[in-house]
Parts: C-alpha cells; structure tokens; sequence
C-alpha cells in the first residue's frame, strides 16, 4: 500500500506543479490604454494558483508520512508479542501400571528467558505416594514459538523439579497446531519407575 500511496503523491505534486497555473492561465486581452494591466492580472490568478498547487503537495507529503509511521509498527508486531502471551495446557490423563491412573494439571506457562516456566501437579491413583508437585520448565525460543504460531509443528525438551525432595524428571514432547492459538501437545514425563505419556491440547492467552 505504500509504494502505491508513494507513487500517487509524486504523481499528483508533479502534475499539479506543471499543469495547475497553465490550465488556469487567462487568454491575453490587449488593453491599448494600459500596457501593464494584462501582466498585473496573470500575476494576481497565477499566485492563487501556485499556492493551491503548494498546498496540494504539502497534504500529499503528509499523507505519505502518516502513513510510514502507521504501518512501522506493524512490522515488529509479530517479532516483539511472540512469547507475550500465556501458554495454557488441559488437564490431562494416562494409564500406568497395575491398572492405576496418572492425571497431570499444569499451570498457566508463563515465556521467560526462551524458556516457557510454570508450576505442575503429577496425581496417581490408586497409588496417591507416587503422587508429586513441582516446577516445570520447557524449552522454547522466539523463534519456536514464532513457528509454532505459524502453524509449523515443533518438538521440544524440558525438566520438571519436585518441590518435596528436588528429583528432576526429564520432559520430552511434541507440539502441534491446528490455528494460530491452538493445537494439540504430547508430553512425555520419564519419572523414576517408568515412562507417562500425556495427549492434550494447548492454547495460548492472557
């Protein structure tokens, strides 16, 4: 849009500053009794006519710079929110050995450093000892997160610490989008016993 706008404006300030005073330039009328009064009078209509012309090109020059500095933003508006936002993870759930059940719960993620950090909560039933709270902290640069946004799919590593006795468990899992905002994610939780395999969706927000 602005090449165009661009190209109007120079368009319009050269076409008004070469045809404006001559397409309004009066037809010479001999006056015998006043030699200077046909001068006089092309003075007075072409002033009028140059500072239309002047006052044209200056709006047009204007136009074009409102709309440099409107557009300028824009251009970093991608770079600059890519980890802005808050990733949300659903609660999600896994069968584990001897028919027991793990359910995870994961708080809002917030984008810190390349690096996405938040809180988890690991529940298994019937086995609740096995049950733990920690943090969590999952890779993530700009450059992931733009591509991820992007609607490219991306695979990612991360820890998660317990806050009771600090054993960390190494993350692995892969992220899929199906919009901008929204996709689905698989977390792999290798704990002390075995492997968990978490499927559920994300979604970024506020």
């Amino acid at each position: 849009m602005l090449p165009i706008f661009l190209g109007v404006a120079i368009i319009g300030g050269c076409v008004g500053i070469f045809f404006l005073p001559a397409k309004q330039k009066p037809v010479p009328h001999p006056d015998p009794a006043s030699p200077g009064s046909h001068s006089r009078a092309s003075s007075r209509i072409a002033r009028p006519s140059l500072r239309l012309t002047i006052t044209v090109f200056i709006f047009l020059i204007f136009g074009v710079t409102s709309v440099i500095h409107a557009e300028r933003p824009n251009s970093t508006a991608g770079t600059s929110n890519a980890g802005a936002r808050k990733l949300f993870i659903d609660p999600s759930s896994s069968s584990v050995a001897l028919r027991g059940k793990a359910g995870l719960t994961v708080s809002p993620l917030t984008h810190r450093d390349g690096n996405y950090v938040g809180d988890y909560q690991l529940k298994v039933r019937p086995y609740f000892f096995k049950s733990e709270k920690g943090s969590l902290l999952l890779a993530a640069s700009d450059d992931a997160v733009r591509k991820l946004q992007a609607g490219t799919p991306i695979n990612f590593s991360g820890k998660a610490v317990t806050h009771k006795d600090g054993r960390s468990h190494i993350v692995l899992g892969r992220a899929t989008p199906s919009s901008g905002d929204r996709g689905s994610v698989t977390f792999s939780i290798i704990t002390d016993d075995a492997k968990i395999v978490f499927n559920t969706s994300y979604h970024f927000g506020t």
